[in-house]
């Protein structure tokens, strides 16, 4: 037998040593092949492990950090501008008749049973006031200039918009007979607070239910409007302004042409604000034609996913006591909204004319046909009330309610207008005589509701004198 051949009953396989692991296994009865080979790296000890641990730990508190520094002043502003925005509601109110017979307000706690709020899951029409606000740094007491009531149908996708001309004279609970302009000057330094007791006056005269407002300022719509990249409006005749309010409380010229144009923040609130070329009315169809303007803006930039930038941009220019999510809800409503769905209403032909020699001009209402309106922007629904207006009759007051918001009276008299003479035809004639016109006897009409202009005098016929062919000369014709 070989010496180098094992001796009998050993194991074929040559004497291997085991480490301290392999050992451990083949006490707990694991094979040796599911032993780890003597040649793998041995795993990574506790020390190496903690080392991987701090430094991972280190870089995360590095990076966030630096997403605080970058970001922190971000988050903060958008907080606070949230919380300009998105005020606590206003107090509400409801209106009583005193001893005296006229009404008053009532201030009602947040909890009060007669407080009744849409419900959005069951697609209650919602009802929302929207204010542009004139408020100037020289001034203490802010004017509404601009006066909207949005209705909105949730399960018929109706919207209705009505303008409420400044000058209307309604019946201010607790202040008597005035512009309704006046409501908010007059209630912003009051418990009720401004908007406040413009819904107050709202629900009483008109008999809407106003369950949430929005209030812009000047500046805060040329934010909103140069935010979304401008609008583009459709301006259907010229306008030429030479007393739009400029710089200072100075008069400046504007002048928008007729046609399609793209308008940035400032030219758009020139477009919605000037009145003297035509009047109230048609400053109220620009206004909700710009609205629907900056809503198709908003459905083509998809604004409801830039929500937080435009709040952002707004700052302390914008109030409403709608809730973020709230806000988020109506625009993705409206983006459900057909675009034929959306009605605008005007008070024109419910209203007539008033003015005296020294006193403010006034709109009256005719309750009636505002009623007949209402009707009709507030379809019947099952569960869903319907407005009544409270007709008064019209009593001009004495003095103005808010004497700081009266403005000069220019109405000047009634300019007569003389009709043209006509030229006369041409004819072979080579003498033609032109009989003058005689000028128009001017009588000033007394001042009345609207003045009436002068008819004119029709103008004379022309005689001519006609030379024949003949070397006869021919007759004179006689003026009839």
């Amino acid at each position: 037998m070989s010496t180098t051949e094992p001796p009998e009953g050993s194991p074929t396989q040559p004497f291997v040593r085991l480490t301290a692991r392999e050992l451990r296994a083949a006490r707990h009865g694991f094979s040796h092949h599911q032993a780890q080979p003597p040649h793998e790296t041995p795993p990574p000890t506790r020390t190496r492990r903690s080392t991987l641990r701090f430094l991972i730990a280190t870089l995360a508190v590095v990076m966030i950090s630096g997403l605080l520094a970058y970001f922190g002043p971000l988050a903060w502003a958008s907080w606070r501008a949230y919380q300009r925005v998105f005020v606590t509601p206003v107090p509400r109110a409801t209106v009583v008749i005193n001893e005296q017979g006229t009404p008053e307000v009532v201030l009602l706690t947040p909890n009060d049973s007669t407080i009744q709020l849409p419900n959005w899951d069951k697609k209650d029409r919602i009802s929302v006031l929207l204010l542009g606000i004139d408020r100037r740094e020289a001034e203490d007491i802010p004017r509404s200039d601009t006066i909207i009531i949005v209705t909105i149908d949730p399960l018929t996708k109706d919207v209705g918009m009505l303008s409420i001309p400044r000058d209307l004279l309604v019946t201010i609970p607790g202040y008597g007979q005035e512009k309704i302009n006046a409501a908010y000057a007059l209630g912003v330094n009051s418990p009720i607070t401004g908007p406040g007791l413009v819904r107050a006056t709202i629900e009483y005269n008109f008999g809407i239910p106003i369950h949430y407002y929005a209030e812009v300022d000047f500046e805060g719509f040329v934010r909103i409007v140069d935010t979304v990249g401008g609008v583009v409006v459709d301006v259907p005749a010229p306008i030429k302004d030479d007393e739009y309010p400029g710089e200072n409380y100075n008069y400046t010229r504007i002048y928008f042409a007729p046609g399609l144009q793209r308008m940035d923040g400032r030219t758009a609130l020139r477009y919605v604000r000037t009145r003297h070329d035509d009047n109230d009315f048609a400053r109220g169809y620009r206004q909700q034609q710009v609205l629907r303007a900056l809503r198709e803006q908003g459905l083509r930039l998809d604004l409801i996913r830039k929500a937080p930038q435009l709040v952002d941009s707004l700052g302390d220019t914008v109030r409403t006591d709608l809730s973020p999510t709230q806000v988020l809800a109506l625009a993705k409503l409206g983006t459900e909204i057909p675009q034929d769905r959306i009605r605008s209403y005007t008070l024109l032909p419910a209203t007539t004319s008033y003015w005296e020699p020294g006193q403010p001009f006034y709109l009256i209402p005719n309750w009636n046909a505002i009623q007949a309106i209402l009707d009709e922007m507030f379809p019947p629904r099952q569960g869903q009330p319907r407005p009544r207006v409270r007709a008064t009759a019209p009593r001009i007051p004495a003095s103005s309610a808010a004497p700081e918001l009266a403005e000069p009276v220019k109405t000047p008299l009634p300019e007569l207008i003389p009709s043209p003479t006509p030229e006369p035809k041409p004819t072979p004639s080579p003498v033609t005589i032109v009989t003058p016109t005689p000028e128009p006897t001017i009588t000033h009409p007394t001042p009345t509701v609207e003045a009436t202009p002068h008819p004119t005098q029709e103008p004379t016929p022309v005689p001519t004198i006609t030379a024949g062919p003949t070397p006869e000369p021919s007759p004179t014709p006689t003026p009839s």
